[in-house]
């Protein structure tokens, strides 16, 4: 059940009005998601919802009003948004009869992360003014991802020196956010003796990969190594759970 209580985000959201041209045929009754955009900057999200209503028996105007529900974390349920533009009838054309209404809204500046859906609702009114019929209907959601770097470690690699007793450790690192991670320092910890950091100094790009590269006493058979990725945190990331990980010793 979607919640319809009313909660204002702190978000500027534009919406563009975009009455549709008169149909030859009647129109589904039904509210749709026509497109959802997302990116790094607000500017670069937005979802299009259009509702369409065929005419019914003895109407002569139709009424349609679009309700934005949006879901943000913390928060598990949808609730609706007050939205300048929003929230009011959008009706058809006086006195002129037609097979039905259809009408698009477009929300932009959505905030990330987030997801957001139409409640559109119908209604029919016959020439006197006196309403025929209501319903409501829900769009799909669109999904806006959490545009923020997210750091992870992949595939370890080691080999014996330069010296003896050492061992050069090689760690990949890979950025699995929407945008770019900020540069940031890799320690590794031996047998619980923490090894001086490895800098990321040009950090990493969406998507992209790095290798850090360390050369510190050779790990025993059997036990773990330890990596902490971003250790003095200057990265805001989506998740920083997966910032600490631990690794077999690779040499046998």
């Amino acid at each position: 059940m979607v919640a319809v209580r009313s909660l204002a985000l702190p978000i500027a959201l534009l919406v563009l009005a975009l009455p549709a041209a008169a149909q030859a045929q009647a129109p589904p009754l039904r509210a749709k998601l026509a497109a959802c955009q997302s990116g790094p900057a607000a500017s670069d999200r937005s979802a299009t919802f259009v509702g369409s209503m065929p005419a019914v028996t003895g109407t002569k105007r139709m009424w349609m009003r679009f309700d934005l529900l949006a879901r943000t974390p913390p928060a598990t349920a949808f609730v609706a948004i007050k939205v300048p533009k929003l929230g009011v009838w959008q009706k058809s054309a006086p006195g002129r009869a037609s097979s039905g209404f259809v009408f698009t809204q477009r929300v932009q500046a959505l905030a990330a992360p987030g997801a957001y859906r139409a409640q559109v609702r119908f209604r029919w009114y016959d020439k006197r003014g006196k309403l025929l019929r209501s319903t409501t209907r829900e769009s799909s959601t669109c999904k806006q991802p959490d545009q923020r770097p997210d750091l992870r470690a992949s595939v370890l690699d080691a080999v014996r020196g330069p010296q003896a007793g050492e061992a050069t450790y090689e760690l990949e690192v890979r950025n699995d956010g929407h945008t770019a991670a900020h540069p940031f320092d890799v320690v590794l910890t031996v047998a619980g003796v923490e090894q001086p950091a490895q800098r990321v100094s040009e950090g990493l790009a969406a998507a992209a990969t790095g290798t850090v590269t360390f050369v510190a006493p050779r790990c025993a058979p059997g036990s773990t190594l330890r990596f902490q990725l971003d250790a003095e945190d200057e990265v805001e990331e989506s998740g920083e759970l997966d910032d600490v990980v631990e690794r077999a010793c690779p040499f046998t």
